[in-house]
């Protein structure tokens, strides 16, 4: 049996060029949110990417209180958006690492976030059908739990494209006050989602263990 106490957190971050408007929202609001999921009961551990048209593997299945926050020295943006190549990777990556563990250590909860504010423009290894067989793979086998929050595109039409469904895709303003407010609604989920799996059996609501985003929620992202 799995771990319910413990969570993994992979989460794919963009840092093309298109992300300087951004750049510092986007480090503050990251840094934030870890700190906020580093204070919470139970355990996490966290494989974080970030991505141009390079992947770049930041940490690898770490507890959160070794992951270090990002500055304008690892945060920076430039290039081009090859959102499908590190997305690919960092699933197949994932997948590979908790394989390899023995079934008694391994999440209960697995999320997989992915946080861009551009259209996919330059992957070359893995298509939009391959990352949707890997998400409904895993979603379906496995349980994982898979988000995209999206600027300057139709966040939930994408998301449906690479298969993971509408109530788990935020679109998102592209401007600082959204990069936070975007931020803050997922730390927000991602606390439901690790209290809601740490309770009992019988005390657990379904539907508090997944993510969701309302209307609500997307209205404080993106207008």
């Amino acid at each position: 049996m799995t771990r319910r106490d413990l969570t993994h957190i992979t989460f794919v971050l963009d840092r093309s060029g298109s992300m300087t408007s951004i750049k510092a929202a986007t480090i503050e609001s990251f840094n934030a949110f870890l700190n906020s999921q580093k204070s919470l009961p139970g355990c996490a551990t966290m494989t974080l990417v970030q991505f141009d048209y390079a992947y770049e593997l930041l940490a690898n299945m770490q507890p959160l209180d070794a992951i270090p926050e990002l500055d304008i020295e690892t945060f920076i943006p430039r290039g081009s958006t090859a959102l499908l190549d590190a997305m690919g990777r960092a699933i197949a990556e994932t997948g590979e690492a908790l394989s390899k563990l023995p079934e008694a250590d391994r999440p209960g909860t697995v999320i997989f976030v992915t946080l861009t504010d551009g259209e996919e423009n330059s992957s070359l290894q893995f298509d939009m059908a391959t990352i949707n067989q890997q998400i409904s793979h895993q979603r379906s086998v496995y349980q994982w739990q898979f988000v995209f929050l999206a600027a300057n595109q139709d966040a939930i039409a994408t998301a449906a494209n690479l298969g993971i469904g509408a109530g788990q895709a935020l679109r998102f303003a592209s401007d600082p006050e959204k990069v936070a407010a975007t931020f803050d609604i997922m730390n927000a989920q991602m606390q439901k989602v690790r209290a809601a799996k740490m309770a009992d059996d019988d005390e657990a609501d379904p539907l508090l263990s997944e993510i969701e985003f309302t209307d609500a929620m997307r209205i404080l992202a993106d207008e």
